[in-house]
């Protein structure tokens, strides 16, 4: 294959990728391939040239961005301070429901095979509350959150912003740190303020 080859395979493969999120972050995981087609301004027999199944096309265009934030993510773990790493956390996780649009709500609810399969462990990871639950924990220990608090609910309830659909409309009033902020005062005032010398506003 020359270069010229390769540079068209290149940039086919981009206008795919590219209309295919824009595509599914409209319509959610019930587009069609054919809807991917119209928006590349490519054939339906080229899109099949290059992905095997609409599956695979849905793990093309989230896989770059679900391994980056899970990665982020674990090394907030590694924050002195738990309530500025939940927040940060919060926030990276609803980036990431921007990011999806409506492939967020489909891909809780039934995700392709394939990214079932290739992807489980970063996908299962994004859903949990165990890194919610970790920090805020911590943050009790610490004392910067009541000592009766009941862990398992808060972290569910932080949790639940990335998962449920009547946060992502918000997410297009609102920039994912604004939300995310606001969101997290309201978690504090039920859980325990943070000490004065918190750097949370950092």
């Amino acid at each position: 294959m020359g270069d010229l080859e390769r540079a068209d395979v290149r940039r086919n493969r981009e206008r795919i990728t590219e209309a295919a999120l824009a595509v599914f972050r409209e319509r959610g995981i019930r587009a069609e391939i054919r809807e991917v087609s119209e928006r590349a301004g490519l054939g339906i027999a080229t899109i099949y040239r290059y992905f095997t199944s609409k599956d695979e096309l849905v793990m093309e265009t989230v896989r770059d961005k679900l391994v980056e934030t899970m990665a982020e993510i674990r090394q907030l773990y590694e924050l002195s301070d738990p309530l500025i790493a939940l927040k940060q956390i919060l926030i990276q996780e609803l980036e990431l429901v921007e990011y999806l649009g409506g492939l967020s709500e489909a891909l809780n609810s039934q995700p392709p095979r394939a990214l079932v399969e290739d992807l489980r462990e970063e996908w299962e990871e994004f859903r949990a509350a165990e890194p919610f639950e970790l920090l805020i924990r911590r943050a009790v220990e610490l004392g910067m959150l009541k000592k009766d608090l009941d862990v398992p609910v808060a972290a569910a309830m932080l949790s639940g912003l990335v998962v449920k659909r009547n946060w992502t409309p918000l997410l297009s009033q609102r920039t994912p740190t604004d939300l995310a902020e606001s969101a997290f005062a309201f978690f504090l005032r039920a859980s325990g303020n943070a000490p004065p010398d918190s750097q949370l506003n950092k």
